[in-house]
């Protein structure tokens, strides 16, 4: 593995890997958005988790037979794949819940500690120990963070603070058990998995409380589609890659999600920044790169 042609097919793996992420990050970017199109349509957010769902199970399960790839789930993993389900339906009422409780900034940059508390649970557990450095950088990823999003902390909810405090949980272990199913079904089939226990669940609690709000414009309908779809190219983007950087990496990339958003921002409504806000999207980019530097150098 030390010599230039190892060298240079770990380097091509690893660009691989990173690329598949910097996809899931477009999608996630596009996730609100559409979401917000059914919802000013008459939708809510039962119908466009449960609508996604369905979609997502048709769109990944025509890709996976086309490929000719296997649907069967080995049975030692039906319980890993059960508690992301249930992961993912906690994340969904976790952090609509934090939404309308608590300030979105604030909400959003709690979510955003996951990848943190990833690299913790993996240091300690022997899974990928980190650098002291790279420990300095994810923190400054974090502060840049903080800046971005202009967090403040007035008149704080100890319902909301719990309720994102919940997403962010959920996140970690969507992403650590998820990354498990995926190493041997590969990332179509595991998120196949994971987008039909969201159906079921989903489709349960709009029995139980709610009912189908469908979009009652086009545009609606055209934004829940491509919820669907964005929710598709997000998760099997973000595992596919998981699956050659690792769970730690994997999260710690997932961080350019919010300077993304905010890019997209920028170029298509002509958002407007602040001085402290560009130093965020300074030092989230540089921090970023610096730590995926030290992982490409061990």
């Amino acid at each position: 593995m030390s010599s230039p042609a190892a060298a240079n097919k770990l380097l091509s793996r690893d660009t691989i890997g990173v690329a598949y992420l910097l996809l899931s990050g477009t999608g996630v970017v596009f996730l609100p958005t559409t979401a917000k199109l059914a919802y000013e349509s008459g939708s809510d957010v039962l119908t466009v988790a449960f609508s996604r769902g369905v979609l997502a199970s048709l769109l990944l399960t025509l890709v996976a037979l086309l490929a000719s790839q296997s649907l069967r789930l080995p049975r030692g993993l039906y319980l890993h794949s059960i508690v992301v389900g249930i992961a993912g339906a906690l994340f969904v009422y976790g952090i609509f819940g934090a939404i309308v409780t608590i300030n979105i900034s604030l909400a959003i940059l709690i979510l955003y500690l996951y990848p943190m508390v990833i690299a913790i649970y993996e240091h300690f557990s022997g899974a990928n120990r980190l650098r002291a450095a790279q420990w300095l950088w994810g923190l400054l990823t974090c502060l840049g963070l903080m800046f971005i999003l202009g967090a403040h902390f007035g008149e704080i909810s100890l319902v909301g603070i719990g309720l994102a405090m919940l997403a962010m949980l959920s996140s970690v272990v969507i992403t650590l058990v998820n990354v498990r199913v995926a190493e041997v079904t590969g990332s179509l089939v595991s998120n196949i998995y994971m987008s039909l226990w969201g159906v079921l669940f989903f489709g349960v609690a709009l029995l139980a409380f709610g009912e189908f709000l469908q979009p009652q414009t086009s545009i609606g309908w055209l934004g829940l589609a491509g919820n669907g779809i964005a929710y598709c190219v997000s998760w099997v983007a973000f595992f596919a890659g998981a699956r050659i950087l690792g769970a730690t990496r994997a999260a710690m990339i997932t961080l350019i999600e919010p300077p993304l958003a905010a890019l997209f921002a920028w170029m298509i409504f002509g958002e407007t920044f602040t001085l402290p806000q560009w130093f965020g999207f300074a030092a989230v980019l540089v921090s970023l790169f610096m730590f995926e530097k030290l992982s490409r150098d061990r």
